[in-house]
Formats: structure tokens, sequence, C-alpha cells
């Protein structure tokens, strides 16, 4: 290869020594056209008592005209000669000889001489009104570059204090350090890492910023110079690169477990004639190993060392690789350095047992716990050997025990297979068959860029097809047809996230192919259809408010603004307004704010806002006054899927006389998981408004309070228009109707309920139906009464 280069061996200062150097050739009238590259490298070389001070990094630094970092106006540079950190010749020792104060002092003295001489070269201009960011060079960890900084402000403006100074560090000199604080201090690397800090957090934000770098290196060299954002750098979103890059092969481990290995690999230094063995010795797998990095093999009796990629859990390089001066150097290669770990066998096992592992999850989420009880009888109930307060029932199975679970099987018969997804608002559309065992479904993707779905069989909801986990994916287990289970879906998510595949990645028009198999095991896999689009179904939006017990009203298109915006008319009474938005009728698409703290369950306008999903657990909130019209807006960006191109906002618009809503109640109690899953409405009876009726049935429950006893009870209480702030319930716990207590409705019910059964007067059985009756007198007093249906 026509390749030129050159090894810089310096402290910290070697990487930017190597930028510059490349910098200048490309700048140099001898520049050929090619592009240059400066890689940086660190590793931790410290004592294991010093490890929690040093970071790890490498950097690959391109250089060519037009980039989007230019290196932009003037720099200064200064080399004194210091011997505040450096490795004498024959040195006995990895870690160097360090004196720290003195190592701060030389650091602080290149950044003042490198500060005059920049200020000279600009017509003595500070330096804070050319540039935008900060960074530093961060060897000795962030109260180093924290000093930098304030003593270059001092420079600058003496008279900056208090509030000021930490608004200035906050916003010039924090973007820099967000991968130091997570990598530790670094040194050749580090001013390439924290400039790559400023551009992955800031991204658009820094666009025509001036970045100032401060450079340093011990012995001491330094540099100062000036790089302009003249566009989005080619970097991921900083939260993105931290799960994308540095966490996706990261290896837990305690820092008692990495002493050992450690202490191994500062015995290294020096050495001639070794093998790295500390990973073995120690018991780390080596097929934790990466297969894109080079790990050391062997330091032969000269000194040279030999790496192999993907270490001691990759095979040797294929023969067409070997190099004569392999053979002619005696140069040891993979086949020298111990058999391979039994990695291949263990994924064989794997396959092997996958369909086991598939069938028995189907079991376990199919098995019916409650029809198992069933198959035991009792034997008897004994006080615990140990602890003699404690109940122990003793079960037997029975001799003709029935199986409650089940993987099933393909019966043999013709069916057919209905699809129930988002693009059809959850209305099942039949799939097309293909052979006795495939079958599929083309849709076209949505404005949210992502969709849901499950499957039935023969059009029966008692019979659905769905993963075995939320939010499936297409590694996640078929389970059914089934009557029960979880409700949950497959999920194709095609917008550009951290764990979303790019060939699955898609735009609002784009056609995919979800095809479901059944010969053996139930597969359900999906592919876009490349080059092929569709018309995408206008987003209908409806608004969930107090007003209506949340219960949906449209939001209607505006005309005369642009697309996207929905608005309705509303007025305030005594309910208040509180409401999410809702998209195409679907509560699992909900729209809600984000409130500024976890507890808060209301926000105002200004909140952020997140969905379409089916998370939502808080409202916007509307302050005003009775009687008045408030016109409810909400806008998307047909052009943005992301919770960040949504807009919700309110203005006041009339003034009307109040219409009050007739009060509504509903019956909340385990039956319903509390109103989590819905709410029982209770009815009027015929001619009596003061009167409402609603049902509740009895089941066989543990009994809070005695848990080795089960009860026929269900307790329950109800709550005013759907609210949590009017729940209805008794000022005392685990009431009946003969319990002494008052009716309240506030906000401190949540645990005081009513309990149908617990009093034996109630002759509660199993599948008993009660018919619970709250009565309010004409001066507002409550009475809460239940009979038997």
């Amino acid at each position: 290869s026509n390749i030129e280069g050159v090894d810089q061996y310096n402290a910290c200062y070697g990487g930017q020594a190597a930028g510059l150097a490349v910098l200048s050739w490309v700048e140099s009238d001898r520049w050929d056209g090619r592009y240059g590259i400066a890689v940086a490298s660190d590793i931790a070389e410290a004592h294991p008592f010093f490890i929690a001070f040093v970071g790890a990094a490498t950097t690959a630094s391109l250089f060519f005209p037009d980039a989007p970092l230019a290196h932009h106006s003037q720099r200064a540079t200064c080399i004194m000669h210091r011997l505040d950190f450096c490795k004498p010749v024959g040195w006995h020792d990895m870690a160097p000889v360090t004196d720290g104060k003195y190592s701060v002092e030389c650091y602080l003295d290149a950044l003042d001489a490198c500060y005059k001489t920049l200020r000279k070269k600009v017509n003595d201009r500070e330096l804070f009104q050319l540039t935008d960011y900060n960074v530093f060079h961060t060897g000795g960890g962030y109260h180093i570059v924290k000093k930098a900084f304030e003593r270059m402000l001092r420079n600058e403006r003496p008279e900056c204090r208090g509030s000021e100074r930490d608004e200035l560090t906050a916003v010039r000199l924090h973007p820099s350090c967000h991968i130091l604080k997570r990598v530790g201090p670094c040194h050749t690397v580090s001013s390439f890492l924290n400039t790559a800090s400023v551009a992955m957090s800031q991204m658009q934000e820094a666009l025509g910023k001036v970045i100032m770098v401060f450079t340093y290196g011990s012995g001491c060299a330094a540099s100062m110079y000036q790089l302009r954002v003249d566009d989005i750098a080619y970097f991921d979103p900083l939260e993105v690169w931290f799960l994308k890059r540095f966490y996706r092969n990261s290896i837990k481990m305690y820092p008692g477990d990495a002493h050992p290995i450690h202490m191994v690999f500062v015995e290294t230094w020096m050495k001639f004639e070794y093998k790295p063995f500390g990973r073995q010795t120690h018991g780390q797998d080596l097929n934790l190993l990466e297969d894109d990095v080079y790990y050391l093999g062997e330091i032969d009796k000269f000194g040279r060392r030999f790496y192999h990629r993907g270490g001691l859990k990759a095979r040797p390089l294929d023969k067409k690789y070997e190099l004569p001066a392999d053979t002619a150097e005696g140069r040891p290669t993979r086949k020298h350095w111990g058999p391979l770990p039994e990695a291949k066998k263990a994924i064989e096992d794997v396959s092997k047992s996958d369909e086991a592992r598939r069938r028995q999850i189907e079991y376990d989420m199919t098995f019916d716990h409650e029809a198992e009880e069933g198959n035991f009888v009792e034997i008897g109930e004994f006080n615990d050997t140990y602890q003699k307060e404690q109940k122990v029932r003793i079960l037997k199975p029975l001799p003709d025990r029935k199986q409650h679970g089940t993987t099933i099987e393909p019966d043999g018969q013709s069916h057919s297979y209905q699809i129930v997804g988002t693009w059809s608002s959850r209305t099942p559309v039949d799939m097309e068959q293909t052979s006795d065992v495939s079958w599929y479904f083309d849709f076209t993707l949505g404005e949210n860029r992502w969709e849901e779905f499950y499957l039935l069989q023969d059009g029966d909801p008692q019979r659905r097809i769905y993963p075995h986990e939320a939010k499936g994916s297409k590694e996640s287990v078929a389970v059914g047809p089934h009557d029960a289970g979880p409700s949950n879906h497959w999920f194709i998510d095609c917008r550009d996230r951290v764990d979303v595949p790019e060939e699955q990645l898609g735009m609002p028009g784009d056609r995919y192919r979800i095809t479901f198999r059944w010969k053996k095991l139930k597969e359900v896999s999906w592919q876009k259809l490349e080059g092929e689009k569709g018309e995408v179904e206008p987003s209908r939006y409806s608004v969930a408010g107090s007003w209506t017990d949340f219960e949906l009203q449209e939001l209607r298109p505006e005309t005369g603004r642009r697309r996207g915006w929905h608005s309705t008319e509303v007025q305030m009474t005594s309910l208040g307004l509180e409401f999410r938005i809702v998209r195409n009728e679907d509560f699992g698409q909900s729209i809600y704010p984000i409130p500024a703290k976890k507890e808060e369950r209301s926000c105002g306008k200004n909140a952020a806002v997140c969905g379409p999903d089916a998370l939502a657990s808080t409202y916007w909130k509307v302050d005003g006054i009775l009687g008045g019209i408030y016109k409810l807006k909400f806008y998307r960006d047909p052009e943005d899927c992301e919770s960040t191109g949504m807009r919700v906002d309110w203005t006041k618009v009339d003034d009307r006389p109040v219409v009050e809503v007739e009060p509504t109640y509903y019956l909340v109690g385990p039956f319903n998981e509390w109103g989590q899953k819905d709410m029982r409405k209770m009815r009027h009876p015929p001619n009596d408004l003061s009167l409402f009726e609603g049902e509740v049935e009895v089941k066989e429950m543990v009994d809070e309070k005695a848990t080795e006893k089960r009860k026929f009870m269900m307790p329950f209480k109800i709550v005013q228009h759907k609210m949590p702030t009017r729940c209805v319930h008794p000022d005392k716990d685990r009431c009946s109707q003969l319990t002494d207590h008052k009716v309240v409705m506030d906000d401190k019910g949540k645990d005081l309920s009513w309990y149908i059964g617990l009093h034996p007067t109630d002759k509660a059985k199993e599948g008993d139906v009660f018919t619970v009756k709250l009565q309010i007198a004409p001066s507002g007093e409550m009475s809460v009464s239940w009979s038997k249906s």
C-alpha cells in the first residue's frame, strides 16, 4: 500500500502532535489529494490502586478539506523542558514517575503561555468573544479541567463571579465533559474525545460556533487552537452513541474481580517470552472477547509483539492471508497459542434446545393455575416445625392429574387467519394464504412510523396468537391460539432507534409484509418491501377529558392553518379541564404530558409531549374560571414522527353561563384492577335520579388480614366521573354494611374500601352477584348498601 505515516511517542501530547502533523500535510503544497488520519490511543496504565482515576480510549480523526469541524483562525503552541511526568530508560514499573502537584503547575503554566500567545495573534481580542465552547486536556480529571477553565476566565474577565461564572461553566465547558465523566481521564486521545463530546451533545446547536481547544502533554508541550463547526459532524447523538457504541459490548465486572487480572497486566512491563494468562487464570470467559478487537497473543524473546483478531476465541486466519515474512521471521500465530474454547459446542447446544425452550415458554403462558388446583387433594393443615405460629397446607396430587398447560400443535384442519393491527384501528383483516403452512399480510406504514399487531385463528377473539413478551420482536415466541394470557402485541418499530435494524427503518408510506408460518413451531416475521409505496391513512385525533368522563370527543382538523392542527371547544365546569389526546380512537396510542415531578398527575401547556403509546398516566390541566370557553389545540407535524413534533395549546375564546355535567359514578375493585382496566358505570333505576346501581361478582380471595385463609368476598369503592380525586369510600377500611362508618368523597380513599362477603350476613358464595346501591340525599349526603341479585 502507498501509505505514509509516523509513530509519535510522547506523553499526552502525542496524539495531538500526530493530528497537527496530518493537518500540516493536508494544508501543504505536497498534499496529493488523499485524506489523512491521526490515530491516538491510550491504555489504563496504572496500578489497581489508582485504576479509578484513569481511562482508556482510542480515537481516529480524519483530516480533509471542507470538513465539518474546520481548523479556524490562529493557534498557539508552548514547549518547555519539564520533568513532571516521565518514564526513565530501563524503568522497572509500568506506571510513570509523577509529581502530581508540580504536573498541575506545568499544565497551568502552559495554559497561560498558549493563552497569551493566542491573544497576541488575534490582536489582543478577548478569546471568549471569539469562541463559544472550551475543550481542555483532561489527563488529571474533571477537577483539573474546571480549574483550567476558571483560570482562563479570570484572565479574560476578572470581575466574573458567582452565578455568571457557573452559567459560563455550564454553557461553555460542560458540553466537552460528558464522555470524560463516564470513561475517566484519558491522555493522548483527550482533546479529540472532548471535542467529540461537544459535537455529539450539541449537534445542530453548535452550527456556526467556534470551539477553543487546549491540548497538553507532560514534559511538556501544549497547543491552543480553534475549530469552527461548519456542518453536523458524522456522529450519533451522544446518548445514542453511549448505548450503541460505548455500552454495546461492555462487560460488567466488579473491582474485586478485576483487581487480580489487572495485577497480571501490570506485571507484563518489560517482559520477554511472555504469553497472556490473566483471563484464563482468573476465570473470565474467553467467549466474552470481542470479535473485532486485536488481542495480544505473545511477546517473543526479542520483545516483538504478536496479536490476533478476536484473541483466543477466534480461529487461525485462512491460509490465503499468510505472508512469506511469517515463515521467514518465525512469527508465532494463533495455532501456537492453544486450542479454541468450547464456544461452538455451546452454540450447538443452544440451537438444539431452542425448540424445547420455545415449547416451555408457551406451556408456561398457557398454564391455568386455578384449574391446576383441582389436581390436588388437601391432606391437612399443620403447624410448621420451626415456626410454630406458621400454618402449612399439605397437598397431594391426584393419580389422574390433568395437565393444564399446553404447547399448541397444528391440528391438521383448514383454518383462516386474521391480523389485528394499528393500521386498521385494530379491526381484524384476513391474511392471504400462500401454502398450507404460510400466510401473509401487506400494510402501509403510518405517521407513527411504528405499528403493532396480533393474530386471530378463524376470526375468533378467543383464539388469539400473540408474542410471549410485550412489544414482541421477530425472535419472540408465538403463543396460541389461546383464549387467555396477557394482551401482548408484536411491535414493528421503523424509527431511527439504537435497537432497530437498518433494513427495518422506514418512513410513512413505505410498505411492509408480515408473514405467519406454522409447520411445526409458529413463526412470525416481517420485512420491508423495497421500492413499494402506499397511501398513508390520515390520522384522526380525539380528546379524552374530565368533562366527558374521559370518553373520546373528536378534534376537528383546522382549516386555514398548516396541515396538522386539530381543535375543539369546551367549557370550564366544576369538574375542571383535564385531558389527553388519543390517536385513531385507540387508547393504546395516547398522547400525554411529561410532568416535572414524577408524582404529579397533571401538567400545564409547557410540559413536554410524550407518545403515542399505552403508557399514559398524566393529563394536561387548564387553569381558568367557571363558564370560560376554551379552545384546545393539538398540532402534529406530518413530517415528524417524534414527540418533539407535537404541540398542545389552549386559549380562552368566550364566557358563557356554566352548564354543569350530570354526575356519573363508576365501580372499581380487583375485578377491574381498581379502574386500570375498565370502569363499571352505575345506572339509574327508572324514575329515581338519586339512586345509582351496579353489579359486583364475588370470588374466592385471600384475606389480607389473615393470609392463610381464603374467603368468598370482593372489595370495591366508587369514583365520580372516573376521577381519582373524587373517590367515594368509607372512612374506615374493610367496611361491611353493618360497620358504623361515614361515606365521604375526596382523594384520600386509597386504602379504604367496602368488602362484600366479609360479614357472615352477606352469605356470599363463589360467583354470587351483588347489586351495589349508592343513594344520594337532597342534602348531598351519601349512603352505600348491597344485596344479592
